[in-house]
């Protein structure tokens, strides 16, 4: 069943996606198994990305593949939240 994911980099700013673009992170996603979608942006305290996945198991298989390789030194590790995808509404 896909999912919502919603995770927090506590501490992390706009530059925190500039270091995952370097690390080659946005490029790989968009062939990852089981990827539907992601947007991501700063707030006032942290970083947040929201993305839909086929599967939480997919999902998890990417962060431990490439997110948590790809983090920078001494940064937390995200907090993860799932949900099951009820309803997705595509542009047009």
């Amino acid at each position: 069943m896909p999912v919502i994911m919603i995770a927090e980099v506590a501490g992390a700013d706009a530059s925190f996606l500039d270091g995952m673009r370097a690390a080659g992170v946005l490029d790989a996603i968009a062939t990852y198994p089981g990827f539907i979608s992601h947007i991501s942006g700063a707030t006032s305290d942290r970083y947040r990305v929201i993305e839909v996945w086929e599967s939480r198991e997919a999902h998890q298989s990417w962060v431990e593949a490439v997110i948590l390789p790809n983090m920078p030194p001494g940064a937390p590790t995200p907090t993860t939240e799932y949900m099951d995808l009820a309803a997705a509404v595509p542009q047009g």
